[in-house]
């Protein structure tokens, strides 16, 4: 038995005045980081030198006395907002090379949230259907169901492009180990099959985003059709309803292949770590793939980079090793019976069959590649 570190995920059902609270302070909170990111900006211009931390949290005080309508908002919230650009900063300053520098949020990014620590008084679970937070009360919730045993650290309160509303409680439990197998088993990862396991396992790729392509793009043509003639017109987007009913068709469109993606891979990842108790899988450098303007739209179709976390997280909760071979191991090209190397033979991806000249095993190129994925995996272990 372990302890880690989860999220729960609920949807929010807040009254009219409650919405109206919670985007007053997402956008508070997104104009506390923007604010404070740009003092920082300043201040670097005319002294070489950020503020310190604790300036950057001071300086909030002064910030609510200047614009009033920060008062009304959660306090604790505002505070969480410059630690997470504080945060953000630290990273950058310590990995130059793979944090970039904090950028300014605008209100029209998809994901708009805010976060506030945990507080017995003020923020909350009361029971299976409602939630306590700062400023607004106790929240109506769809019904969810918390560990026996758990400690909350936050909670993250989030409104989609759709205009719903869901809140993400921060807690650590206790999570049970699964129950071993003494399975072991390589995975490539294809386009047409999702995974091909070395023991011939295959797990066919769902096509959610090809389900609803020609009404995505239908619909897509129509909104902007709108949008030209709107802005030809020097119209407000903001202020057209017939514009924004169809902004929000598309969204919900877009959030519905999301959320069916997103539910495939939690329940695969699931089925493979009590299937297995060592997984070993290519390290692929994905979004170099999506250069590929042939191959782009299914790469993103597939969401390996989403599936490959599910595991991995999952792998470590429920003590399952997880490992990753370079990407750079020619798995494909390599016997995996005698070992020997055969780039004059699998020289393209149309070879998807092929016989070992050496030993002259039959072999189908996505299973030979996850035998030699498992192999590698297991050498480097």
């Amino acid at each position: 038995m372990s302890k880690v570190k989860k999220s729960i995920r609920v949807r929010l059902y807040p009254t009219r005045e409650q919405g109206i609270l919670i985007d007053k302070t997402i956008g508070c909170c997104r104009f506390v980081h923007n604010q404070t990111l740009a003092d920082c900006k300043q201040s670097y211009e005319q002294t070489q030198h950020f503020p310190s931390k604790n300036e950057r949290i001071t300086n909030l005080v002064p910030l609510k006395d200047e614009f009033k309508f920060l008062k009304e908002v959660d306090a604790k919230a505002l505070q969480q907002s410059v630690r997470n650009l504080n945060s953000a900063l630290d990273n950058f300053f310590k990995n130059r090379s793979h944090f970039g520098f904090p950028k300014f949020k605008s209100k029209h990014n998809l994901r708009q949230s805010y976060r506030t620590p945990y507080n017995q008084r003020n923020s909350h679970i009361v029971d299976s259907k409602h939630i306590k937070l700062p400023k607004l009360g106790r929240v109506k919730t769809k019904r969810f169901d918390m560990p026996d045993e758990y400690k909350i650290f936050n909670i993250t309160v989030e409104r989609t492009s759709t205009g719903k509303y869901y809140a993400s409680i921060c807690i650590e439990t206790e999570v049970h180990p699964l129950p071993k197998t003494e399975k072991q088993a390589g995975f490539d990862l294809g386009l047409k099959d999702l995974l091909i396991g070395s023991d011939g396992t295959r797990y066919e790729r769902p096509k959610f985003a090809y389900a609803y392509k020609d009404k995505l793009s239908k619909e897509q043509r129509k909104l902007s059709k709108m949008r030209t003639k709107l802005e030809r017109a020097k119209l407000n987007l903001d202020e057209c309803k017939n514009y924004q009913k169809q902004k929000h068709k598309v969204a919900k469109l877009y959030e519905h292949i999301s959320n069916c993606a997103k539910d495939f891979n939690h329940k695969l990842s699931r089925k493979l770590v009590e299937e297995y108790d060592f997984i070993a899988m290519e390290d692929l450098n994905i979004e170099g793939m999506k250069q590929n303007r042939k191959l782009a739209y299914s790469v993103s179709d597939v969401r390996w980079s989403q599936l490959l976390t599910f595991i991995k997280y999952k792998c470590q909760w429920y003590d399952k090793e997880f490992k990753q071979v370079n990407r750079f191991y020619a798995s494909s090209k390599i016997c995996s019976e005698c070992g020997t190397y055969h780039n004059d033979i699998v020289n393209s991806l149309s070879v998807r069959e092929w016989v070992c000249p050496d030993c002259d095993t039959h072999h189908d190129r996505d299973v030979n590649a996850a035998k030699n994925i498992l192999i590698q995996a297991l050498s480097v272990a």
